[in-house]
């Protein structure tokens, strides 16, 4: 460890340590980091739980005015249910293979991107031929819980990136 006047620099031993065990006087919470990957996975399990029960108990199932590429309306509710899975049970697994982490929360953002933006362009110009402009409690949650995805998964990939910067050195500014 040096110590300057203005800066101090702690060396962890692994800039891809998903659980921060080493991040001393970081600012950042030794149980934040996992805590941000287990409620973005929350988050994301909601959203495909959300297109599971509307695909397969509110009728989503058989509405297909338009295809592309062989995906309609009612199958994409269906892959989303499985990607979100998917990708909830990687952002689990990677709390023990540290690995995975970075994948599995670019995923997470990503899906959670691509299920909003899709909510926005069903409520707005449709998307696949389908507009929806019914005011039903699973919106509004799945809207929530992308939302949520985002900020956390979003907050772990700026944490993770900020403590890769500095190949495994936290940078902490003092006033003089």
């Amino acid at each position: 460890m040096s110590i300057n006047h203005r800066t101090l620099h702690v060396v962890t031993k692994d800039s891809s340590d998903v659980h921060g065990d080493a991040e001393v006087g970081s600012g950042v919470h030794t149980t934040a980091r996992p805590l941000l990957l287990l409620v973005g996975a929350l988050a994301v399990l909601v959203i495909a739980y959300v297109h599971y029960s509307l695909y397969f108990k509110s009728g989503y199932r058989g509405i297909a005015p338009e295809r592309f590429g062989g995906l309609t309306i009612s199958r994409a509710f269906a892959f989303n249910a499985v990607a979100g899975l998917l990708i909830a049970w990687a952002l689990v697994v990677s709390l023990r293979a540290p690995r995975l982490a970075t994948p599995a929360a670019l995923a997470g953002v990503g899906f959670a991107v691509a299920t909003l933006g899709a909510y926005v362009l069903t409520r707005t110009v449709g998307l696949l031929g389908f507009q929806d402009d019914q005011h039903v409690t699973e919106a509004i949650v799945a809207a929530v819980a992308e939302l949520v995805a985002l900020g956390t998964l979003g907050s772990w990939l700026a944490v993770s990136r900020h403590r890769g910067a500095g190949a495994g050195q936290s940078t902490i500014h003092r006033s003089p």
